[in-house]
């Protein structure tokens, strides 16, 4: 194998508008209680237009629902298709959904499932016409199996891949590969400087972050390749331009007549201090040599800690959130427009109040055929968190 090295060459060129430049629109204000409460991931499409998602606490036990919003007539209804338990179903489901061509739903509950480890669970909703059928493809241990899974799952194939924010010989994380019938699990571990906790999910070109670890302690972008095999792709560090911690998952765009990118966040640091969105070009001309540039450094009334990933419509454009940050410091949502000479211009969509429209958006966004944005907020609303609709 040829060795396989970074290059970092850092631009800083970017531009601002603060405003709001869509609408927001609450489709759904949790109370906290038995419909759920602080919803810490987003939420997907079915192909009937139904999103889903999970709140994190609330339901009838306390620990944590999954939601599905249906929409009539301009309006969205809610109903809860699963409460968490704790044993041996898990609690805490801090990562978000996936679904496959049966619209069957897969997820992860941070914490409980197997009574002795309380590591967390993988699980599985399937649809029928007399409800919801709830199974545990698999329950975390500890040790070599990994511990709280607490990223956003992926299928593919029939298998799901996620990370686990613990666990591992070295106690630093793990990725994960488990089959959906519930056999067939796989994993590689973190250690030493290829990262530890990894809060981002890893992507189907097996790229991933992780939010400390590395040689500086800060962060890393990893690749998992042959195997067992986690790979350092690039190294965050304390003085550089792209930022720290990164947290989201990240977008790779393969290019027919250029370099491929990798777009990803990170959670504080860069210029502005207050995180960055940061953008991995590969080398036409060296093997796996990949450069680092800045689209965008928060500094607080731009947005703060952005703690997902961004989206890319047709036309090049990111979308993504930002926790806090704004005139309320409640969070925002913001695009990014590529220019010429790798110049990025900023526009702050949506600036939330942390009042009846959310606040604290700690999950990304996703589009519909419309070119709209969905997402949810943590707080805010009826004291539980919303779902929310931006038109651009």
């Amino acid at each position: 194998m040829r060795p396989k090295t970074i290059v970092v060459l850092t631009f800083l060129l970017f531009s601002i508008s603060i405003g709001h430049a869509a609408t927001q629109k609450v489709l759904y204000a949790f109370t906290g209680g038995v419909d759920g409460n602080s919803p810490y991931a987003g939420v997907i499409f079915d192909p009937a237009g139904n999103l889903y998602g999970v709140t994190q606490a609330g339901g009838l036990y306390g620990k944590g629902t999954v939601f599905q919003l249906t929409p009539s007539g301009g309006s969205w209804t809610e109903t809860v298709l699963y409460n968490f338990t704790g044993f041996p179903d898990g609690d805490l489901p801090l990562g978000g959904l996936a679904i496959d061509e049966a619209g069957n739903l897969y997820g992860t509950a941070a914490n409980d499932g197997d009574p002795s480890a309380q590591c967390g669970i993988v699980f599985k909703l399937s649809p029928s016409n007399s409800g919801w059928t709830f199974t545990v493809l698999h329950a975390f241990t500890g040790g070599t199996d990994g511990c709280e899974p607490g990223s956003s799952l992926r299928y593919s194939g029939g298998y799901l891949f996620g990370t686990t924010v613990n666990g591992g010989p070295s106690n630093q994380g793990t990725v994960f590969r488990v089959q959906t019938s519930g056999g067939n699990y796989f994993n590689a571990a973190f250690a030493l400087n290829n990262g530890n906790h990894p809060w981002g999910g890893i992507n189907s070109y097996g790229y991933g972050t992780t939010y400390n670890g590395g040689k500086y302690g800060l962060g890393n972008v990893y690749e998992w390749t042959y195997g067992r095999h986690l790979v350092a792709k690039h190294v965050f560090n304390s003085t550089g331009a792209a930022g720290r911690h990164p947290l989201g998952e990240l977008l790779l765009v393969f290019n027919a007549s250029g370099p491929s990118k990798i777009y990803g966040t990170t959670y504080d640091g860069g210029v502005g201090g207050r995180g960055t969105v940061y953008v991995l070009t590969e080398s036409l001309y060296h093997f796996d040599v990949w450069s680092t540039s800045v689209a965008h450094s928060f500094s607080g009334p731009d947005g703060a800690l952005p703690g997902a990933g961004v989206v890319m419509d047709a036309a090049g454009n990111l979308y993504g959130t930002t926790v806090f940050g704004g005139p309320d410091v409640a969070g925002n949502v913001f695009k990014l427009t590529p220019g010429a000479k790798n110049k990025w211009s900023l526009t702050v969509l949506y600036t939330f109040t942390g009042g009846a429209d959310g606040g604290q958006i700690y999950s990304g966004v996703v589009f519909d055929s419309a070119g709209n944005l969905y997402g949810t907020a943590a707080g805010g609303g009826n004291g539980g968190g919303v779902v929310y609709e931006v038109t651009p």
